[in-house]
């Protein structure tokens, strides 16, 4: 029983279909071979079978509930034909509603198990055992820098995809492991020396996850752990270390803005602000206000919120609420959450009393572990995740007391193995239709349908194409993705009509990425330019900060050969000054010259150019524009000449006035990076190391700056060059070079020296 929520975490927390799916077998064969015989009681079972009901309302007919706004939405603006149900997506809420049952199934699978007093702490020990064990694995592959390859994580540690569940999963645990430790020191046992150096080791591996939310967790946790065994003391030192923890509490596992003063952050977490994440809060009880009060349905949160979201507008797609709580109330409506906290609160209260010879200790970790999961829940989505939501489980089932004041009865296993029936099919199905790559209805079916069309794609099978995406979209007719990949390919077969529809489904499904419109243009380029540019301006309005590299994208060969759309980009790139500098990058010769004098009509200033946006112009400039033009700018505008240097040099260069271009690089060239100069070395001692070592760069240039405070610069010149003209030398040497002939006033020959020095860094930068 402990072993397979380790084995869900180890399985990248069964964050992928096929791994849930081994999970769900594993219990589907518990439930065949050991299913519960006791019963939690008449109300607790009424709580979660209504639970359950309450999340298949989704699947009745929509025209018995009042019609939100997103779905009318859906259907009038762009004709996407949704079923007849009130979940948008029938197969991806009834896969979902699987994970959801196995779910309950393990809740009342571990809390009815009746177990000895020895056997909950060796289950416990087992349990923490193997998470100790993972987190020996992670640091192992960290340090060695290996990864498996069902493991993706944003930060090459751990099992998780996300680090905050990583770190949530490890603290957890490192409360259980200081019961252990605390009950073998406490019975003279030197086990205890094991369980600490396990709770080094969870330790370490919550630092190197970088999970700010692991490390409050395990210390507010222990801190409890230990003031509450003090406190039943009535110790007056145990009550302030109870409030202390208890700030602390709202401190390190809400977060918020209090964290954001003091700019701690959780560095481990998907990388969103606490600003975003209120905005993101905002936007989703709106939308449950435009629900249904039974919710939308499992598995539709991500596609419904992305067209419904207006405060927390961003770059990054909302996959969730980024709350359980929130996520559950969102999908299953608000007496889904009623019900959920008053199955949790018969759970809790089947907990006490918690009195010595009952493992209170242990029990009383696993509470606290589990309460403090279901807490971190309002910020963040570990109980969504399958691996660390059965860990919370399996730890809140043990913390019940025990022996069980639970009733057999006949039906209850009769039940359970129906269900066990169920879920060991629906395991199975998962694991066969991932691995043989079968079109299974539901979630699994058009991850797979996602994966064969790309494929096909590649093949240049569009047909193939078509067809596996508008399968695929009778599962899922709110998946953009799959929008997306059926317009290209019926671009390719000059279905304009459909292809026109389904692009404008897919913008409307995903408002926010830029990647979108881009490939939509793309895929008009041959056939329609003029509506490959109008995307291609969607797609510029989309990438904000990003548009600079997004238009040099739009720039490529094939549109550039065609003269309307080479125009096009031009005006384009001439309306906004960020976008000219990509523009500029990509011609030469007479087509930058005219862009170029557009440009100084429109902003003769250059007033809407930041400095850095001016060196970059200046720089293109130099390289590929006139220097006679830049020149008389500069003449028209002197506070220019800092970004404009380099061109007026090669000006002063065509009118050999080596000096004047000369001084100009080292009046606003960048400093150069020289080696530390010693002291105390003598000109004689310096020469013969030289001789000896005469591939020393170092002592090279020490020699070199002796022998320039001895006035010796003829040495030193022979000294600079000698060592500039082997292979692979530093590029110092030869600005070294420069200033001795600059010293000996040869202006060319100081002009082409630093030429050099600047060839030689391009090369040492490559």
């Amino acid at each position: 029983m402990a072993l397979l929520p380790v084995l869900a975490c180890f399985l990248a927390g069964a964050t992928q279909k096929w791994e849930e799916g081994v999970v769900i077998t594993v219990l589907g064969l518990c439930l065949l071979v050991r299913p519960p015989r006791f019963s939690l009681g008449a109300i607790t079972n009424l709580v979660l079978f209504t639970l359950f009901i309450l999340a298949t309302v989704a699947l009745l007919p929509a025209q018995l509930f009042f019609q939100p706004n997103w779905r009318q939405a859906f259907v009038s603006n762009v004709a996407i034909q949704l079923p007849s149900t009130l979940t948008p997506q029938p197969w991806i809420t009834l896969s979902h509603l699987v994970s959801f049952a196995a779910g309950l199934s393990w809740l009342y699978f571990v809390s009815t198990q009746d177990l000895h007093l020895r056997e909950v702490r060796f289950q416990l020990r087992l349990f923490s055992s193997g998470i100790v064990l993972l987190a020996a694995i992670c640091i192992a592959f960290y340090l060695a820098r290996i990864t498996p390859s069902f493991w993706q994580n944003e930060q090459s540690f751990g099992p998780f995809p996300n680090p905050s569940q990583t770190g949530d999963l490890f603290a957890l645990i490192g409360i259980v492991i200081l019961a252990c430790a605390q009950d073998d020191f406490r019975k003279r046992r030197k086990r205890w020396i094991a369980w600490i150096v396990a709770l080094v080791l969870i330790a370490t591996a919550i630092v190197l996850n970088t999970s700010l939310s692991g490390i409050g967790i395990l210390v507010v946790g222990s801190g409890f752990w230990l003031s509450t065994l003090t406190f039943r003391k009535r110790s007056g030192l145990a009550v302030g270390i109870f409030l202390l923890l208890l700030l602390l509490t709202a401190l390190l596992v809400f977060g918020g803005l209090t964290l954001e003063r003091f700019r701690i952050r959780d560095f481990g977490s998907a990388g969103i602000s606490s600003d975003l994440r209120w905005r993101i809060f905002h936007d989703t009880f709106r939308l449950t206000r435009d629900s249904p009060w039974c919710g939308i349905g499992f598995g539709n949160f991500e596609s419904i919120f992305a067209v419904f979201r207006s405060t927390s507008l961003s770059d990054l797609r909302a996959l969730h609420p980024e709350s359980d709580w929130l996520w559950l109330w969102t999908e299953a409506g608000w007496p889904a959450v009623v019900l959920t906290l008053l199955g949790l609160a018969l759970l809790v209260s089947r907990v006490f009393p918690l009195r010595e010879e009952t493992n209170q200790r242990y029990r009383l970790a696993a509470l606290i572990a589990a309460l403090l999961f279901a807490i971190r829940g309002i910020v963040d989505v570990s109980a969504h995740q399958v691996g660390t939501a059965f860990a919370a489980i399996f730890l809140l089932g043990l913390a019940l007391h025990r022996p069980l004041s639970l009733k057999a009865n006949r039906w209850v296993p009769m039940f359970f193995r129906i269900i066990g029936l169920g879920l060991l099919a629906a395991g199975l199905s998962l694991v066969v239709a991932v691995r043989g790559h079968k079109l299974l209805p539901g979630s699994v079916g058009v991850s797979i349908a996602k994966q064969l069309s790309g494929v096909a794609d590649g093949e240049r099978d569009f047909r193939e194409t078509i067809a596996l995406t508008t399968r695929a979209l009778r599962w899922a007719p709110l998946d953009w993705q799959l929008y997306l990949a059926r317009a290209l390919a019926e671009v390719e077969l000059q279905q304009t009509t459909n292809a026109e529809d389904d692009f404008r489904r897919a913008r409307f499904l995903e408002p926010i990425a830029y990647e979108v419109p881009l490939a939509e243009g793309n895929a008009w380029l041959p056939y329609r330019p003029a509506v490959a540019v109008t995307a291609w301006r969607e797609a510029l309005r989309r990438a904000g900060p990003l548009r600079p590299q997004v238009y040099a994208t739009l720039l490529s060969d094939a549109s550039l050969k065609n003269s309307e759309i080479s125009s096009t980009l031009e005006a384009i790139g001439l309306i906004e000054h960020d976008l000219v500098l990509p523009y500029l990058n990509r011609v030469s010769n007479a087509a930058f010259n005219r862009v170029l004098e557009q440009l100084l009509r429109n902003d003769p200033n250059l007033q809407s150019f930041s400095e850095t946006e001016k060196l970059a112009l200046f720089a293109l400039w130099s390289e590929r524009g006139e220097p006679e033009e830049i020149s008389r700018v500069v003449e028209q505008h002197p506070d220019w000449l800092r970004f404009a240097w380099a061109g007026v040099a090669k000006y002063k260069v065509g009118k050999k006035d080596f000096r004047a271009a000369y001084e100009l690089t080292q009046r606003y060239g960048e400093p150069v990076a020289l080696p530390t100069a010693a002291a105390n070395l003598s000109l004689q001692h310096l020469q013969k190391r030289v001789h000896d070592g005469p591939f020393n760069y170092g002592i090279g240039y020490q020699l070199y700056r002796a022998q320039i405070q001895n006035g010796q610069v003829d040495d030193a010149l022979l000294t600079a060059r000698h060592f500039g003209e082997r292979p692979n030398s530093p590029a110092y040497f030869h600005f070294l070079e420069a200033q001795c002939w600059a010293e000996k006033q040869d202006w060319e020959r100081a002009w082409n020296a630093w030429q050099e020095f600047q060839a030689a860094q391009i090369r040492e930068n490559k």
